[in-house]
């Protein structure tokens, strides 16, 4: 089995996503194997889990950890033990030893502020862009885990491609920092990009700030929201299109 620590100055760090030093250590039969030291930096602790994923790691032996991170390592299949300190040799000698509890840590989440399921969201983002003239497929994974689908399909003017990211916003109670990760592993390879979640203030905020589409999957919102655009459910300028969906700032010009 792999397993990571994040450590400073050979004890393990006080921050799962904050570490820029992990050890990585393959057990075999109770002893250990190898061991090497991998650096990590990046936005705050996504790219932690992309190393977390690029590793193969089985088990994550950390202190503190957030509870966004903790609920996606643990959807992620990764053992996540945590509020161990100490040196790594001693924190190591312990899990060998089976004196590590596998525990959830005492972490603040939100409460959930809607009744919907992921399954239920990706099926329902999948019929209305399908009904809406995208070819839909499943997210990319890997380091795009907040991808939970990708729409494509041709322009109706260039015929060029547009792909759209589509994140369901369910994977855990923090929808901010959802949205921040989404943002933050969405950045390229895409046109659009689509925050499936009800509509709340504080969500619709955030999502225009970061220039991502919020789409209610509400049955309200959706009779209200068939505006007409170049590029069918976009509303928002899309990348690499910048002649599109501007229709309604350029008519409001010419009337002023």
């Amino acid at each position: 089995m792999n397993v990571a620590l994040p450590i400073l100055d050979d004890r393990i760090a006080p921050c799962f996503e904050a570490s820029s030093i992990f050890k990585i250590v393959k057990i075999e039969k109770d002893l250990v194997e190898s061991e090497k030291t991998v650096e990590c930096s990046g936005a705050k602790g996504f790219h932690r889990v992309r190393l977390v994923r690029v590793h193969d790691i089985d088990i994550l032996i950390c202190n503190g950890i957030k509870g966004f991170y903790f609920d996606l390592l643990q959807s992620m299949g990764v053992t996540v033990i945590a509020d161990a300190c100490g040196s790594v040799e001693e924190v190591l000698r312990g899990f060998l030893r089976g004196d590590l509890s596998r525990k959830d840590p005492q972490v603040s989440r939100e409460a959930p502020t809607h009744h919907y399921k992921l399954p239920e969201l990706i099926d329902w983002a999948k019929d209305y862009f399908s009904a809406n003239g995208y070819r839909v497929k499943d997210g990319p994974g890997l380091d795009s885990f907040l991808v939970d689908l990708v729409a494509e399909m041709k322009c109706p003017k260039c015929g060029k491609d547009i792909r759209v990211a589509i994140c369901c916003g369910v994977h855990t109670y923090s929808t901010e920092q959802e949205i921040q990760e989404f943002n933050f592993c969405a950045k390229s390879g895409y046109n659009s990009r689509v925050f499936i979640y009800p509509g709340d203030e504080k969500t619709v905020h955030q999502c225009r700030a970061f220039g991502i589409q919020l789409l209610d999957p509400s049955e309200e919102f959706i009779s209200a929201a068939k505006i007409r655009t170049e590029i069918p459910v976009l509303t928002l300028p899309v990348e690499g299109h910048p002649n599109l969906n501007k229709r309604e700032s350029q008519s409001n010009k010419k009337t002023k």
